[in-house]
């Protein structure tokens, strides 16, 4: 019952929250800027390139010339035509992007035409006479289907033949319907994975790129939106890596050449000692993420290639140190800043690999698969999977599927995201991180609202007046800042949670397992939402400048090597619509949604005996779900800035 109700709640609400004004627009510049009287003007298509015949939106972003600082609240007017054919500046309305003015036009041909920009007023102060400028741009031929369309296209191929393949070795197998397939089954899967040169074959081209990163970054130029450093870590690894661990799990882990160098350095010292126990958990992975989540974004290394370059060397020394003194890959376990993120989104992931049979794994002395054999080294990750129910720190390296003499270990697919109900191993830091994360991307989206700033110097007039004369504003604003996205992620959503489970506690009555276990075990279910809105977030910034990273690669080849790929063009396309993007981002968020709510229930009907106790005790977390997930849902409909360049 408390399913279906929110479930239509949220359906219901989705079609009004998508329709809102705001998201991320699809915005692509024009290639025209301009500066007069202390403000600069640039020119973009708001809704993907302009096309001959068809619809689409002139956008004239006005900011001030020295800060870039957008100028929102104006009177602006917008005029587009030909050379010989312009029309009259018609008022232009401020969309989504802060200080972006807007006007929808249809082209009648290809070619060169004129925008006229008429600044009437801005900040409060009319101007008599209005500024003008005349800018000149190209509208460009029809287009494609673009690269999300391709994309989409080979996903559904490569599903239909991955599906079709399993149904054949499911026939040749003459394994029952309804039991999981075996993919080791498959010859050259085995193979692969059993093969030595398969990891680093992965490993060593990626190190070699971290080297370039490292060049890049200290001696290229120190433009973030120019410099392939920057755009490399930050909008494309940065922006997609997560979408494996929803794919694969934790297979990023396999090929890290962060985790080769911890690797590798631990075999070479023939390094035995275990971490100190104070160190064994994911709290100071966690600590180091948020950190890295502030310096994301107060000091902006997103846009610092030498930044970047220093964050890369020290997380390198950082896990050599590491694998000289302790074993296996003692710091991928522990220590990697975004360890702890991996494995618990990687609970959701379709594959796993697992034990066949328990008595055999029971009835051997030896463990291969985790001391490691004739065959292998066992498990790297420190593992044991005779008892592995769960993907938080599988690989998938195949050093156990080497190492196992008996063959008992077997790779599939599953339910998605069945390690949140059907692990038998819940802790105390794994949940607490899995609502921190909830938190975490809600304040870190609400940073990139264009309205953002204006909250914050409000807040900022709160503060005693000797504070804000000893102190410059640009650090006691960002001590607010950082203090809101510490306080609000770290302690009042995950204080929220814990209120919650009190109330559920409290509701299930005779059955009750005490607020801090029901917390653990109800924490689980928020997994989807944090990792729902972090997708959503991420996929903006993927698509809407992701393209940016071809230039980017054009000027590095140019300059470092003495191929040519090409003149860069500074000025490339989103590789999606802000329809596209912005219907994918709900559909994700109604989706893992969902996928809490099951989480939840299925959570509930494990630990309470009493289903009339599970169904009370689930009700405060359902509807705390539900108010997160409408609350990441209203923030990506707000107007919001780029935060990374094109």
């Amino acid at each position: 019952m408390i399913l279906g109700l929110l479930v239509t709640a949220l359906v219901t609400l989705l079609p009004a929250l998508a329709a809102a004004d705001g998201g991320h627009h699809s915005a692509v510049p024009l290639g025209a800027t301009a500066t007069v009287a202390g403000y600069e003007i640039e020119l973009l298509s708001g809704t993907g390139p302009l096309r001959p015949g068809e619809q689409g939106q002139v956008v004239a972003k006005v900011g001030r010339a020295r800060s870039g600082d957008p100028v929102s609240g104006g009177t602006v007017l917008i005029g587009f035509g030909t050379d010989s054919a312009a029309t009259d500046p018609q008022p232009a309305s401020e969309v989504t992007w802060a200080g972006s003015y807007a006007v929808t036009v249809t082209p009648a041909r290809s070619g060169e035409h004129r925008v006229r920009v008429v600044l009437a007023a801005l900040e409060g102060r009319g101007f008599e006479p209005a500024l003008v400028v005349d800018l000149p741009i190209t509208v460009s031929g029809a287009a494609g289907m673009g690269a999300a369309a391709w994309t989409l296209v080979a996903l559904l191929g490569g599903g239909a033949l991955a599906g079709l393949y399993l149904v054949g070795m499911r026939a040749r197998l003459g394994a029952p319907s309804r039991e999981p397939v075996d993919l080791l089954a498959s010859p050259w899967l085995r193979g692969t994975l059993t093969s030595r040169l398969f990891q680093p074959s992965l490993q060593v081209p990626l190190l070699l790129l971290m080297g370039v990163i490292v060049f890049l970054g200290f001696f290229d130029v120190q433009e973030g939106g120019v410099n392939l450093a920057t755009k490399l870590t930050w909008t494309i690894w940065w922006a997609g890596i997560i979408f494996t661990f929803v794919l694969v799990g934790r297979v990023w882990c396999l090929a890290c050449p962060f985790g080769a160098l911890n690797e590798w350095t631990s075999r070479l010292a023939s390094a035995a000692r275990r971490l100190p126990k104070p160190f064994r958990n994911i709290w100071w992975a966690t600590g180091m993420f948020v950190l890295l989540t502030w310096a994301d974004e107060q000091l902006g290394v997103v846009r610092s290639p030498q930044v970047t370059a220093w964050i890369v060397v020290f997380f390198a020394v950082f896990a050599v140190v590491v694998g000289l003194v302790f074993e296996r890959r003692s710091f991928c376990r522990y220590l990697c800043p975004i360890g702890g993120l991996i494995g618990i989104y990687s609970m959701t992931a379709p594959v796993e690999l697992r034990r066949k049979d328990e008595a055999q794994c029971r009835s051997h002395r030896d463990k291969e698969c985790y001391q490691g054999g004739a065959g292998g080294r066992g498990c790297p990750m420190l593992e044991f999977p005779q008892a592995l129910d769960r993907n938080n720190y599988c690989t998938l390296c195949g050093e156990c599927l080497k190492a196992c003499s008996r063959d008992n270990l077997a790779l599939r697919f599953r339910a998605f995201g069945k390690d949140l109900w059907a692990s038998g191993r819940r802790l105390l830091e794994e949940s607490y991180l899995a609502v921190a994360l909830v938190g975490i991307t809600l304040v870190v989206t609400a940073q990139m609202l264009s309205a953002w700033p204006g909250l914050i110097s409000q807040m900022a007039r709160w503060l005693p007046g000797w504070v804000r004369g000893a102190l410059k504003p640009v650090t006691y604003l960002g001590m607010i800042e950082s203090g809101i996205l510490v306080v609000g992620s770290l302690v009042v959503v995950p204080a929220l949670v814990y209120w919650g489970a009190r109330l559920s506690d409290r509701l299930a009555g005779a059955q009750g397992l005490g607020p801090r276990r029901t917390f653990v075990a109800f924490g689980y279910m928020f997994v989807p939402v944090g990792l729902a809105l972090h997708l959503a977030h991420n996929l903006a910034h993927l698509l809407l400048e992701g393209g940016g990273i071809v230039p980017a690669v054009q000027r590095a080849v140019a300059i470092y090597t003495p191929l040519w790929l090409g003149v860069p063009d500074w000025s490339p396309a989103p590789l999606a619509s802000e329809a596209v993007v912005g219907l994918l981002q709900m559909g994700i968020l109604a989706g893992f949604f969902v996928l809490s709510l099951v989480a939840g229930q299925r959570t509930a009907l494990r630990v309470y005996p009493d289903p009339r106790a599970a169904s009370r005790a689930l009700a405060p977390m359902a509807a705390l779900s539900f108010a997160f997930t409408v609350a990441g849902i209203v923030l990506l409909t707000q107007p919001m800035g780029m935060r990374h360049g094109m």
